[in-house]
């Protein structure tokens, strides 16, 4: 068995018989990777606390040519993020963010440049302003980055002129908005503006994110607008959805 180091999220964290746990994890040099820690319940001599859920750690382990499952032997933590584990609300939007790329990510695919971006919305989660705001953000560059970024500067069926109405209509299943000829099917009425934010919000550095500002009309788009494109290509909501939509994020 080849053995492996790699700096990970986790991701999540699971029982696994009656010793072990089974541990979901992402690095942007092999992907996602589901591993066993064996012995990690009965005895924290090894792992520690660093297999908690959010923990950046430096993950060591073996890997046997077609297993679905790796083998963990160690686990060194290089960040906690402590802030985000404060405040309920704060938490579950971390969760978000992990179930969110738990859910997207591709086993033994890696996605250049997702793991900065975790970083990037975890970090700035625990800050404790604009949590929301950080969801919205990550959710556009996470789609972008895995492939499923919806069209919003011009016709996602023509490449047309999307016209100078005040609001446009966007359909989840032709990846985008579309154009007053192109449009017809069930859709998404967003406002022009809400769709120029977030398509300028795509090509900044991460440093200068903190800068965009979402109006109250703007969230709410953008909210339904990029939970739907998850919900569409990944086939499933996620479950920490639930929770954020009950307390308005």
């Amino acid at each position: 068995m080849p053995p492996f180091v790699t700096e990970s999220l986790i991701l999540k964290v699971v029982d696994f018989q009656e010793r072990d746990l089974l541990v979901t994890f992402y690095g942007d040099e092999r992907g996602k990777l589901r591993g066993v820690a064996k012995g990690a319940k009965a005895s924290r001599r090894r792992f520690g606390a660093n297999l908690d859920l959010l923990s950046l750690v430096r993950i060591s382990g073996f890997e046997r040519p077609g297993d679905s499952l790796v083998r963990l032997e160690g686990a060194d933590l290089l960040e906690h993020f402590g802030p985000v584990r404060e405040d309920l609300v704060g938490f579950a939007r971390a969760c978000y963010v992990a179930e969110w790329v738990d859910g997207c990510a591709a086993e033994r695919q890696p996605v250049h440049g997702l793991l900065s971006l975790v970083l990037w919305a975890l970090r700035s989660l625990g800050k404790g302003s604009a949590g929301e705001a950080v969801l919205r953000l990550f959710e556009i560059r996470a789609l972008d980055l895995a492939g499923y970024g919806p069209r919003l500067d011009a016709c996602a069926r023509c490449g047309g002129d999307l016209g100078h109405g005040t609001s446009i209509r966007v359909e989840i299943s032709q990846g985008g908005a579309l154009c007053q000829s192109c449009a017809g099917g069930p859709g998404l009425r967003i406002s022009r503006g809400t769709l120029k934010l977030l398509h300028e919000a795509r090509s900044l550095p991460l440093g200068r994110l903190h800068r965009v500002a979402f109006s109250s009309l703007a969230m709410r788009e953008a909210r339904g607008l990029l939970r739907s494109f998850f919900t569409y290509h990944a086939g499933h909501t996620l479950r920490s959805s639930e929770f954020l939509e009950s307390v308005g994020t």
